[in-house]
């Protein structure tokens, strides 16, 4: 009898570790604020405030303008600050499930639109080691991450999008060489 029970709390252990390793942990959008902690110095090359300067900080704000409301009436949108349509794009993690409570959708375009939700990777240890932050889930933008939004076709707005080095050139944020812990010295 005292053999049945051994096998059977095996059987359980191996079940349940099975189980927890195809459970995958989902990350989180955690916001601006949990970004500006490391990224909000001139020495770590300023990327909070060249965001905060750029149009993308804006995107949200920007729907409640009389031109977003004209150009939401050609999507056949209502209320911009309420519809997928816009806020795809707008305030991209609007209407996700994994947001933590740091997120607020009038953030706009945020690092996490371009970097993918932060929750796994903005440890500084992880983020010290480009591989280790990759493999943690942060992604690395290029051109298709862009198009998701800058897309020529979409209704009532003008694609001022011109290549994709000329438009990265205006928000490039790049950790100046002297203070990058990711460079071997």
């Amino acid at each position: 009898m005292s053999k049945k029970i051994i096998i059977s709390v095996v059987m359980v252990v191996f079940l349940l570790s099975i189980f927890s390793f195809a459970q995958t942990k989902e990350s989180k959008y955690v916001g601006t604020t949990k970004c500006k902690t490391c990224h909000n110095t001139v020495k770590n090359g300023d990327q909070f405030k060249i965001w905060q300067n750029s149009n993308h900080a804006k995107a949200y704000e920007n729907l409640k303008s009389d031109e977003a409301k004209k150009r939401a009436k050609v999507m056949g949108v209502d209320n911009p600050l309420t519809s997928d349509k816009c806020l795809a794009c707008h305030s991209p993690a609007y209407g996700k499930k994994n947001l933590d409570a740091g997120y607020t959708d009038a953030e706009g375009v945020t690092c996490e639109a371009c970097h993918g939700p932060g929750s796994e990777f903005k440890q500084m240890s992880i983020m010290k080691d480009r591989k280790l932050a990759v493999a943690a889930g942060m992604l690395v933008a290029d051109e298709k991450t862009c198009q998701n939004c800058h897309k020529k076709d979409t209704a009532g707005h003008q694609n001022k999008f011109t290549t994709y080095d000329k438009e990265f050139a205006k928000i490039k944020h790049p950790v100046p060489a002297e203070s990058d812990r990711r460079i071997k010295k």
